[in-house]
């Protein structure tokens, strides 16, 4: 059985799509920030082979750009069920009781983001206050914490949200 054929009428639920366009959105950020970080490597590549002189700090900004990329991404796959799946013990089982497994699954990886974003949030508080900066930057490290912070409770509620329209679906 297809994913699209397991999850019909959960895929096409109008709450679904708005999921979908937020964690689009989201993802948009991520991969902007994947293209600036490989553009700046280029510039760096270049400078350094060109002129001798690379990019000061390129390697922390391309570390920043990366780490919130990452959590951009999180929710695009939650959304889209995109996560690995080893489906070998599922597959006989009826399309409910799969949807229903599969909802507990991303119950527990909310729960995970959830946790994610609280560890986040503190490391960035905790930052803030010690006046915590990049190494060769003087910028400060606590808004790189927030804003992933903030972008893996975005992930996580869109994980919870995506197991409750599978737990909830058609019977």
């Amino acid at each position: 059985m297809t994913e699209e054929a397991m999850y019909e009428g959960v895929v096409n639920v109008p709450r679904r799509r708005g999921l979908e366009r937020l964690a689009a959105g989201l993802a948009l950020i991520g991969g902007t920030l994947i293209c600036l970080a490989a553009g700046l490597v280029t510039v760096s590549v270049l400078g350094r082979w060109l002129f001798n002189r690379p990019v000061p700090a390129d390697y922390e900004l391309v570390e920043v750009a990366i780490g919130v990329a990452v959590f951009s991404f999180l929710g695009y796959t939650q959304a889209r069920n995109g996560h690995i799946a080893v489906d070998t013990f599922t597959l006989a089982l009826p399309a409910r009781v799969t949807r229903v497994i599969d909802g507990a699954w991303d119950l527990v990886l909310a729960a995970c983001l959830a946790f994610f974003a609280w560890g986040l949030l503190t490391g960035g508080l905790e930052a803030r206050q010690y006046g915590t900066t990049l190494i060769q930057l003087p910028w400060p490290i606590w808004p790189v914490y927030l804003t992933c912070a903030v972008l893996a409770a975005l992930a996580s509620v869109i994980g919870l949200s995506v197991a409750i329209l599978k737990i909830g679906g058609p019977r």
